[in-house]
């Protein structure tokens, strides 16, 4: 009765802990996504244009890229709460000074900046809260929840234009998102010793040193890189699929409803996958192959650019294209058990790096070129990455061998 009941707690515990963070998770990324939302009522009264808008998020990714490996060790040296409790709280005063003093370009630049240092610190510290708190059978669907806060963000970010900046003013949309992160911040489990035993059951692996990923520096570059291509492609799939739906001649309203719908299959297939890993036991390194793959198919259909293609391609596209950050993330976490903070630390640098790419190399390829180029382009990057996911895989089943086998000639 006795673990009966502990059992009970623990999920109880679980069942709170996952949309906690997928919240806060959520929160992170408000102030990227709300300043591109808000792009039109900038434009009107402070000035901004579509330019200045988008390389102001763009320092934002930059700034979390730069430091997504740093924050990732102070997060494993502050523990999972406090690390996530500083940046969530971060992320909703840059908001708060949003809305209060940016006025001009590079104020935005400023406080945009201050939000992208705290992503940097939010992202591993959610993932090594989560690797304490959720069991290993069922941490793949909370990654995969944790991970659709971000387009959950996005789709958010439109629904306050109307409700919010178009009723109340713009800069009420930061303070309402701000308020949420505070909830969120103060709302975190706490972190206990029950909690933390969770992760030293997963391996029998030896423990690393404190604070330092399992897997070698070459192998997280690999990771990083992977990352970097899918997160390049979603970035500019979701920055340009609207105007591209457009410009092929779909109506405005009609275009606009195309990124809605690829947003809500891209969550849709996140959780899906992320259940589907944990009931079936699948290495969700060899999941993410298929999804690259399949979604660089997607993606090449939109090529074809034509209103049919805008109805039918982005299903693919999103569904596989834009689902595998949750299994990326466990991915690193599973094969580096004894610093998953610090690992998704390196991984996640190229995640920011191709989320801040995406976009700006996006613009050019369509300045350039063309909508077909960019979707080409699109689809190259996303195949790539699968047959560099591919090779990855093999490197670390390579790795594993070795380990095991010095472990097995080691003497005592």
């Amino acid at each position: 009765m006795v673990e009966t009941l502990g059992a009970r707690a623990e999920r109880v515990g679980e069942r709170r802990a996952w949309p906690i963070v997928a919240i806060a998770t959520m929160c992170s990324a408000f102030p990227a996504f709300l300043t591109g939302a808000l792009g039109v009522q900038l434009r009107d009264d402070v000035g901004l244009s579509a330019t200045q808008v988008g390389l102001a998020m763009g320092t934002s990714f930059t700034f979390a890229a730069v430091l997504s490996a740093p924050m990732g060790r102070l997060a494993e040296r502050l523990g999972p709460r406090r690390a996530f409790r500083i940046g969530v709280s971060t992320s909703a005063l840059s908001m708060l000074l949003i809305a209060a003093c940016a006025r001009s370009f590079w104020q935005f630049c400023l406080l945009l900046a201050l939000a992208g240092m705290a992503n940097a610190l939010n992202q591993p510290s959610a993932n090594l809260m989560l690797s304490t708190h959720i069991s290993a059978r069922r941490l793949g669907f909370a990654l995969a929840t944790k991970q659709s806060g971000m387009p959950a963000a996005a789709l958010l970010g439109g629904a306050a234009v109307p409700a919010i900046a178009l009723t109340l003013g713009w800069q009420w949309a930061y303070v309402v998102a701000a308020g949420i992160a505070i909830v969120a911040a103060a709302a975190l489990p706490a972190d206990t010793a029950a909690r933390r035993a969770i992760t030293s059951t997963r391996t029998t692996a030896p423990r690393a040193e404190a604070g330092r990923p399992d897997l070698g520096t070459k192998l997280l570059a690999l990771y990083a890189v992977v990352g970097f291509l899918g997160a390049t492609n979603a970035g500019a799939m979701v920055g340009f699929i609207t105007s591209g739906a457009e410009a092929s001649g779909v109506s405005p309203g009609a275009a606009g409803l195309v990124l809605s719908l690829g947003s809500l299959v891209g969550v849709i297939s996140r959780l899906v996958q992320g259940l589907e890993v944990d009931r079936r036991g699948i290495l969700p390194i060899q999941r993410l192959v298929w999804l690259y793959g399949l979604g660089g198919l997607g993606v090449l259909v939109l090529a074809v650019d034509v209103p049919l293609t805008y109805a039918i391609a982005p299903i693919p596209a999103f569904a596989f294209g834009w689902a595998w950050p949750g299994l990326f993330n466990l991915s690193v976490m599973r094969n580096n058990p004894s610093a998953p903070a610090a690992a998704t630390g390196i991984s996640q640098v190229g995640v920011f790096a191709g989320a801040a790419l995406g976009p700006a190399l996006g613009g050019v390829i369509i300045d350039n070129g063309s909508y077909r180029a960019l979707w080409i382009f699109g689809a190259v990057t996303l195949l790539t990455g699968s047959a560099l996911a591919m090779y990855l895989r093999s490197r670390i089943r390579a790795n594993r061998i070795s380990t095991e086998a010095a472990i097995a000639d080691s003497p005592g």
